[in-house]
């Protein structure tokens, strides 16, 4: 009797759990979220050189998420899954928590003043369910590019955000 109630449980459990990941996807839906897919996924920027000056990681219960903030106009981007993260000019390879990569170029950008001041962390390490690490690849001739390393190749997503400039990068568990 006590297996019998447990599986009951179980299931419930599971029909509880397939409700929720349900809404969750109709509220992403409903807010106009791109769909998470393995696919690469392109945009361009408007409105001249975007001044990229921070970026986070978020860890989250069903997608780890990547930020970066700009001002000035809005950015293109390309994100994709890559075998390596490459040093933008040396082309030396970037070392990152975790075995698989996401490549994110973000132009036409740049994550430094006019003087030269850096404005863009390195290296994050949130050690997120899937996101383990993030690296900035390279600042260079307004392409600004990061490596985000994760524990498995799963669909990812990205979107603008306006007030302030933002390129979200959300990876799923």
């Amino acid at each position: 009797m006590k297996a019998l109630f447990t599986r009951r449980g179980a299931l419930g459990g599971c029909a509880i759990l397939a409700a929720l990941a349900s809404s969750l996807c109709f509220a992403a839906v409903a807010l106009g979220l791109p769909p998470f897919t393995t696919a690469p996924k392109t945009a361009t920027g408007s409105g001249g050189q975007a001044e990229l000056f921070g970026a986070a990681t978020g860890c989250h219960a069903t997608f780890d998420r990547f930020v970066v903030r700009g001002r000035l106009a809005t950015p293109g981007y390309d994100v994709r899954y890559v075998s390596k993260i490459v040093a933008d000019g040396s082309g030396k390879t970037i070392g990152l928590l975790g075995t698989k990569r996401i490549r994110v170029v973000i132009r036409p950008a740049r994550g430094h003043t006019s003087g030269g001041t850096n404005l863009l962390p390195s290296t994050l390490t949130p050690k997120c369910s899937n996101l383990r690490q993030v690296k900035k690849a390279g600042d260079f001739e307004g392409v600004v590019s990061y490596g985000l390393g994760l524990s498995r190749k799963t669909g990812f997503r990205v979107f603008r955000l306006s007030a302030p400039t933002r390129v979200v990068i959300d990876v799923a568990h």
